[in-house]
């Protein structure tokens, strides 16, 4: 949890040195669905991930927005439904493929949702939105790549 922890100090610098320009992508969301995730992660361990994710996200509402506790609801119920999907498909069907489709859409969704309550005029906001999703397919390459090399077959 130190590297999620590490993961959030390197997406709060980069938040800073972008500000005006874009919003930078979730990488801390990416980091926790990728140690939630892993092979070899028990129930034990995602359960403190989610809480951790809950942590992450009520830090990040305290130092950048208005609504106190939205980004923790999002990555806390993104992380806990990552869990409970990981889960509920057997584990042959476990590959970088869904973890790819799962970690995209709760970075879209947790995009949209923070969209809904940006105070901003809309059009500045769709487009802060837009970058910040093309930010993030980069990104979730790379994180792909990671659970990738961390997955059983390729270990």
């Amino acid at each position: 949890m130190s590297i999620a922890a590490a993961i959030w100090l390197v997406q709060d610098f980069m938040q800073v040195f972008s500000m005006g320009i874009c919003i930078v992508p979730d990488l801390f969301l990416f980091s926790v669905l990728l140690l939630a995730l892993k092979p070899g992660s028990g129930t034990g361990r995602q359960s403190a991930l989610i809480w951790a994710a809950f942590a992450g996200g009520l830090l990040w509402d305290l130092r950048w927005t208005n609504l106190p506790g939205l980004t923790a609801a999002i990555n806390g119920a993104a992380v806990a439904a990552a869990c409970h999907i990981w889960h509920k498909v057997p584990a042959q069907a476990r590959t970088v493929t869904l973890f790819v489709i799962i970690s995209g859409c709760a970075h879209l969704l947790s995009g949209i949702i923070h969209f809904c309550f940006w105070t901003i005029p809309s059009q500045a906001a769709i487009r802060q939105l837009a970058v910040q999703q093309l930010l993030a397919v980069p990104v979730l390459v790379v994180v792909s790549l990671v659970f990738w090399r961390l997955s059983d077959k390729h270990a």
